[in-house]
């Protein structure tokens, strides 16, 4: 593991995933997404997927990213803390995202109005500040 790395990840190892993404740096237009690639990196990317900033996670942290869904079993042995800091902000293809072709926002935005039209909503209840349980609604 290169000393970049070494020096960086001890203040990253033992934060929860929700402090982790809330520190990273976002695309300067809000546009970007953040994706985990099959190294163990959590990356923020720009519209046009370039890194906009990266965190190597370890094993805990990446079960954490699929709680509430199977584990793709690429990620069984995944730990982002051995990634270089130039592979982190340089990745291999298949830790880029794709970006969404016209036919899937297209599809995108004909499911999100049909949903609309069935009146159905989404919503994720806020947390109470203990942050242990979601707040009530009236």
């Amino acid at each position: 593991m290169s000393q970049t790395v070494a020096d960086q990840q001890p203040v990253t190892d033992n934060m929860s995933l929700r402090d982790i993404f809330d520190t990273m740096k976002k695309a300067p237009d809000g546009r970007g997404i953040n994706a985990l690639g099959y190294d163990g990196v959590l990356r923020s990317f720009d519209e046009e997927r370039n890194v906009v900033d990266a965190v190597g996670l370890n094993p805990i942290q990446i079960r954490e990213y699929y709680e509430n869904f199977p584990l793709p079993k690429r990620f069984l042995a995944a730990d982002g803390r051995n990634i270089s800091r130039e592979d982190m902000f340089n990745p291999a293809a298949e830790n880029i995202p794709r970006k969404p072709t016209e036919e899937d926002i297209a599809k995108m935005k004909a499911h999100n109005e049909e949903l609309e039209r069935r009146g159905v909503t989404c919503s994720i209840p806020a947390k109470s500040a203990d942050d242990s349980e979601p707040s009530k609604s009236l």
